[in-house]
């Protein structure tokens, strides 16, 4: 049996562990993962492509989809909210550049890279991490300077790949896609008052396109799980317990 589970970017790499602990449960299921821009992907699903596992980084990106039809059918009906995020800022390895807060971005002989992609949600909340940051550190005033000097990608993959290859001397991304390569990059972790730790949400539901709805419950479900809760902590995704449900959740 195969699971198809649709994910955020920023959730690749607590999906990759997801998946690797429920198969070794479930010899005879196999989850395939898709990531992705969540609008972008919610916009697929709108258009009728199956997807058994939906995996969005904003509550309001899967309840839109609660008043939408696909196949005569509500494209959602449900979410639980199971993770929060945050922003930080990557470095290279070492930090050579001894980069220690958002405004040091604005030194010159800095290189950064952020997300610009019209449709990413990353894209706007950089830019608030960075006004926050450098408000909170009594420079806002370099805030557009960083904004504007930084290295445009499309994805917050693309950031990551940015910093390891030299092409950027830091990076902003979510802690969750930071600690993915961990092993190449140093993470500079931010107050809780401008990490956006409180408004950044992740959501879990089935749409209606799902071919194997049971299969998906059974996931979402590890998920939700002390195993599941566990992987989340590891990969820089407090869990949130109990998880908050919207609509009838049918578990």
């Amino acid at each position: 049996m195969i699971i198809d589970a649709w994910h955020a970017d920023s959730l690749a790499g607590p999906m990759k562990e997801m998946k690797k602990a429920f198969e070794a449960k479930n010899k005879a299921v196999t989850v395939n993962l898709t990531s992705g821009r969540s609008k972008e992907l919610a916009e697929r699903i709108l258009q009728g492509e199956a997807c058994d596992v939906f995996t969005p980084s904003d509550p309001a990106v899967a309840k839109e989809m609660f008043g939408k039809q696909v196949d005569g059918k509500a494209a959602a009906s449900w979410h639980v909210v199971f993770s929060a995020n945050e922003m930080v800022v990557i470095t290279g390895k070492g930090n050579p550049l001894g980069i220690k807060q958002m405004v040091d971005l604005a030194k010159s002989g800095v290189r950064s890279a952020r997300v610009a992609g019209e449709k990413d949600m990353a894209t706007n909340r950089t830019i608030e991490f960075i006004k926050k940051a450098t408000a909170a550190e009594g420079k806002p005033e370099v805030a557009q300077k960083i904004i504007d000097g930084a290295v445009k990608e499309n994805t917050i993959p693309d950031v990551l790949k940015a910093v390891k290859s030299g092409k950027a001397n830091a990076g902003i991304a979510y802690l969750s896609a930071a600690v993915t390569v961990a092993g190449d990059a140093d993470i500079l972790y931010f107050p809780a008052k401008v990490n956006l730790s409180e408004n950044i949400r992740n959501v879990a539901t089935i749409p209606a396109t799902a071919r194997n709805a049971a299969a998906a419950e059974s996931f979402i479900r590890f998920m939700l799980s002390a195993e599941g809760r566990r992987i989340l902590e590891k990969t820089g995704q407090p869990p949130i317990i109990p998880p908050i449900r919207e609509g009838i959740v049918p578990f």
